[in-house]
C-alpha cells in the first residue's frame, strides 16, 4: 500500500483542527505542502502542524511531482477554479463542502475530473462519523421497522460577528458562499439523509429574511421526497431566540432521534424502550473520511462518499433557494 501525499489550499479554521491534521495522522496518508491567500497564514500552519513545504501560490503546490491528492479548504466561489486547476495538473481532488456555488458548476467539476482521469471526493465527512454509521446501522437492520419520514430542525441565535455588516463572516455573503448557514451547515443534513435513504427526488422550500443582518436568507423551510419514499420536512433558521437541534427518524416500529451538529447521545425509542448510544466524536472529525478516501484510492475499501449525491445536494439546496435568489439577485 503506498502513501497518498497531499496538498492543502486554504489554511483557514476548517483546516485548523477539523480537517488538517487528519492528513497527517491517518495510516499511508501524509500533507507535503500547504499554501493560502495569507502567506503569514501558510508558514504558521506549517510550522505548528509539521508541514515541510509552504507555498506562495496554488500554482507552486500544483508543480510539486510528488503531490498526489489535493484538498481544497477555500470559501466555495473559489471551489470551481482551483478544483478545476488541480484536476488538471492530474492531482486527485477533495473539495469543501458544498462542491461550488451551483450544481452547473458542480456538474463542469464532476466532468473535467472524469475527464482528467483523477478521482473527485467532496466533505459530506459526517458519512464515515461513527455515530450516524450508528443510525445507519439502525435503519438498515429494521429497528424503527420501514421508515417513513424525517423531522429536521436546526434553531440559532445569531452569532455576534452577524449583528454588524462590519463583521460579518464570509459564510453570510452571498458573492462568496451562496447562500447563508443553510447552505453552509443545513446541506450536511441534506447529504446523511441521502446517505440514509437514498436521493432526493422531489423538494419544495421557502427561504426568508427576517432579521435584516445580512443579504442571505436568515430562515429556510423545505420538505421533501426520497427515491424510497421517506418524506422530509426541515426548519432551519439563524435569527432566533433560543437554540434548538434535532433530529427524528420515524418508523412504523419506533423512531431515532438525535442532535445533528453535537455528539449527545443517540436514542432509538420503540415500545420495547430507548437504546441509548454514546458515541463521542473523534478529534479531527474529518479523519475517518479523509482515512476513507486514502483507502479507496489504495483499492483497499470504498469511501462512504458518493459524489452523485454531494452533486444531489447542492441541486437540492439550489431548489430551496431558488425563488429567494432570484428575488434578491444572485
Amino acid at each position: 500500500m503506498s502513501v497518498i501525499r497531499w496538498g492543502m489550499i486554504g489554511c483557514g479554521a476548517v483546516a485548523e483542527v477539523k480537517s488538517g491534521p487528519g492528513f497527517y495522522k491517518s495510516k499511508n496518508s501524509a500533507l507535503l505542502g500547504v499554501t493560502s491567500a495569507d502567506m503569514v497564514m501558510t508558514q504558521s500552519f506549517a510550522q505548528r502542524h509539521g508541514v515541510p513545504n509552504a507555498y506562495a501560490s496554488t500554482e507552486a503546490l500544483l508543480a510539486n511531482p510528488e503531490i498526489d491528492a489535493v484538498y481544497v479548504a477555500t470559501p466555495p466561489s473559489s471551489h470551481k477554479p482551483l478544483a478545476l486547476q488541480a484536476a488538471r495538473a492530474g492531482k486527485h481532488v477533495y473539495v469543501e463542502k458544498p462542491m461550488a456555488m451551483r450544481f452547473g458548476e458542480c456538474r463542469e467539476i464532476v466532468d473535467i475530473c472524469a475527464q482528467q482521469g483523477v478521482r473527485l471526493f467532496v466533505a459530506f465527512y459526517r458519512r464515515a462519523m461513527p455515530r450516524f454509521l450508528k443510525v445507519k446501522a439502525w435503519v438498515d437492520s429494521g429497528a424503527i421497522g420501514q421508515p417513513l419520514c424525517i423531522r429536521a430542525v436546526q434553531h440559532q441565535k445569531p452569532a455576534p460577528e452577524d449583528l454588524s455588516r462590519a463583521t460579518l463572516p464570509w459564510r453570510l455573503k452571498p458573492e462568496i458562499a451562496g447562500g447563508g448557514k443553510f447552505l453552509d451547515m443545513g446541506i450536511h443534513e441534506l447529504d446523511i439523509f441521502d446517505f440514509l435513504f437514498g436521493a432526493i427526488e422531489e423538494v419544495h422550500g421557502i427561504a426568508g429574511n427576517h432579521a435584516g443582518l445580512y443579504d442571505v436568507e436568515d430562515t429556510v423551510t423545505a420538505v421533501w421526497r426520497h427515491t424510497s419514499g421517506v418524506q422530509g420536512y426541515g426548519s432551519w433558521c439563524y435569527v432566533c431566540d433560543h437554540g434548538e437541534d434535532n433530529v427524528e427518524i420515524v418508523g412504523t416500529r419506533g423512531r431515532i432521534v438525535f442532535e445533528f451538529f453535537s455528539d449527545k447521545p443517540l436514542k432509538l425509542i420503540t415500545g420495547e424502550g430507548c437504546v441509548e448510544a454514546d458515541i463521542p466524536n473523534p478529534q479531527h472529525v474529518q479523519q475517518p473520511f479523509i482515512q476513507s478516501i486514502v483507502d479507496d484510492l489504495n483499492g483497499e475499501a470504498t469511501c462512504p462518499g458518493d459524489v452523485e449525491s454531494a452533486v444531489r445536494s447542492t441541486w437540492v439546496a439550489d431548489e430551496v433557494l431558488k425563488a429567494y435568489r432570484r428575488q434578491n439577485g444572485y
